[in-house]
């Protein structure tokens, strides 16, 4: 029996932390004060992407605990006086049971569909806690900012979305379940 070395135990604790510490720096650049004016409303919902992107390959990375930490900092950070605490952690939770519930059909897809799968969830997610806001607060409040932040975010999704696909974990197990086993030898006959 080997005594595993220093690096492999580092580079098992940095596949382990990636997800959690890309989603806490999601969080932090959430809140970058954005210097154009007329973009102030326009926060780019970054952590839903880091959602998407980590929970489509290695769900397991991302536990519950750490989508409703990282939920609540969001919604602590961002919401202010009278906005609901916790319901971006719903939705991050949401989001990731959706993903996981339909992962055999998301790996492995072209790009496009991908893109678009994206966009359906997130505009779930925006309404979500546009719906939830509006009846914390009993009045009504704009939609708008809240579409502008979804279109945001997927028109951001091609460029940071392949970014965040190289950055993830790459585990024996993210190749979908049909293409598993499925290589053949040069000379092997069916």
């Amino acid at each position: 029996m080997r005594a595993e070395g220093t690096l492999a135990i580092l580079d098992r604790w940095g596949r382990a932390a990636l997800p959690g510490l890309t989603l806490l720096l999601a969080v932090l650049l959430t809140l970058a004060p954005l210097r154009a004016p007329w973009l102030s409303d326009a926060l780019p919902l970054l952590p839903v992407l880091v959602v998407f992107q980590f929970s489509l390959v290695s769900p397991e990375r991302l536990p519950g605990p750490l989508l409703l930490a990282a939920g609540v900092l969001l919604d602590l950070l961002l919401g202010g006086p009278g906005a609901p605490v916790g319901v971006s952690a719903l939705g991050f939770v949401l989001m990731r049971a959706a993903i996981v519930a339909n992962r055999r059909y998301l790996l492995g897809v072209p790009f496009p569909f991908l893109w678009f799968a994206f966009a359906l969830l997130t505009v779930g997610f925006v309404v979500l806690v546009w719906g939830f806001t509006v009846l914390w607060r009993w009045s009504p409040l704009d939609l708008a900012p809240a579409l502008v932040q979804w279109g945001v975010v997927v028109v951001l999704y091609p460029v940071l979305g392949p970014l965040l696909a190289r950055a993830r974990p790459r585990d024996p197990l993210n190749v979908p379940v049909q293409a598993r086993g499925t290589a053949r030898g040069p000379g092997d006959a069916s």
